[in-house]
């Protein structure tokens, strides 16, 4: 199954999820960021990629 991510940001822009949804739009499940994790660039490049692995260990294929 494809799934599409979205990133969800709080009101001062930093990265708390990424949610997948289907291709129907429908919900399938979402990765938290670790509130304790710095907010940088490479923090969250490093947090999309386990995100997406994760996804792909589950037999999902995430659409970019």
């Amino acid at each position: 199954m494809h799934v599409i991510p979205t990133e969800i940001l709080d009101k001062d822009g930093n990265l708390t999820a990424i949610e997948f949804f289907n291709e129907l739009g429908s919900f399938e499940f979402q990765s938290l960021w670790d509130p304790t994790d710095e907010q940088t660039s490479e923090n969250r490049d490093k947090f999309r990629k386990w995100s997406y692995r994760m996804a792909e260990q589950q037999n999902y294929e995430v659409l970019k």
